[in-house]
């Protein structure tokens, strides 16, 4: 009786402590469900296969980190043949002094001028030549026409212009830096001349209403470019050359441009445009 009372008492104890370990390891409790494996990330969303302002800037800004590293690119540019649309603020400090034809004629910028009488704007862009070679290096060969134009401020993104249209006050006044981003439209050897407006000196008169001055636009005009990148210097579409090692890089995007317009900064009216005959 002694002996049955002992094993008694030990099965009892250990009943007892896998029943403490079951309650410790939750075996009172529902089976969990299988936790559900986390969603695999999403699959990148395409790029828009037409490159804007900022996608064009961001390609020009990683060719400049390549050059002034000393980085060499192989195999195929993917940016050949490439849509893009280009905008380029202008007129954004208000109008400017009407310049002589020297100082306007062929620097690759478009300017804003107001008539002495107030009554027109005159929008203009005078495409530079560079079929001699650019800030980025001497003329590739197998072109026949190479026309640039600067891009306005290519540290900024937006189309539009400057938020702040005035210099802080106290800040220093210190000369512009050399342009480091532009366009060069290029025209293979034989190619048609058919309708290229990038040959030529492109205009538009903004007049007056009535007796009252012209009004300039608050946020300027825009010069757009359309077309299609192209591999003119080594089959790249950009080509960047270092001038200093403390500055950036000089950068010349290549394009088959077909079409150049001017638009209203404030209401994105087209007022002219240029298409290939």
């Amino acid at each position: 009786m002694v002996f049955e009372a002992m094993v008694n008492s030990t099965r009892r104890t250990a009943a007892g402590l896998v029943f403490m370990g079951c309650v410790a390891a939750g075996c009172d409790r529902p089976p969990r469900p299988a936790e559900t494996p986390a969603p695999a990330p999403a699959a990148p969303v395409p790029a828009s296969p037409t490159l804007d302002r900022a996608a064009l800037l961001s390609a020009i800004d990683a060719a400049a980190s390549d050059a002034a590293a000393g980085v060499a690119r192989a195999g195929p540019d993917p940016l050949v043949g490439r849509t893009f649309t280009l905008t380029v603020a202008f007129g954004c400090f208000g109008p400017e002094p009407a310049p002589t034809d020297e100082a306007s004629a062929g620097d690759g910028l478009p300017h804003a001028t107001v008539s002495a009488d107030g009554q027109s704007i005159r929008l203009g862009l005078s495409p530079a030549d560079w079929t001699a070679g650019d800030a980025s290096g001497p003329a590739p060969d197998g072109f026949e026409g190479l026309s640039g134009i600067w891009i306005n401020q290519p540290w900024m993104r937006p189309d539009a212009c400057p938020a702040s249209p005035v210099r802080a006050p106290g800040a220093p006044v210190t000369p512009p830096p050399a342009r480091s981003a532009g366009l060069v439209m290029v025209r293979p050897t034989g190619a048609s001349r058919l309708g290229r407006s990038g040959d030529r000196d492109l205009t538009h008169m903004v007049r007056a209403d009535g007796e009252q001055p012209v009004g300039f636009p608050a946020r300027g005009y825009r010069l757009v470019l359309e077309g299609r990148l192209a591999g003119w210097a080594v089959g790249r579409v950009i080509r960047c050359r270092v001038v200093a090692p403390d500055r950036p890089p000089a950068c010349i995007v290549g394009a088959a441009v077909d079409r150049i317009a001017f638009e209203d900064g404030d209401t994105g009216a087209v007022l002219s445009e240029w298409r290939p005959g």
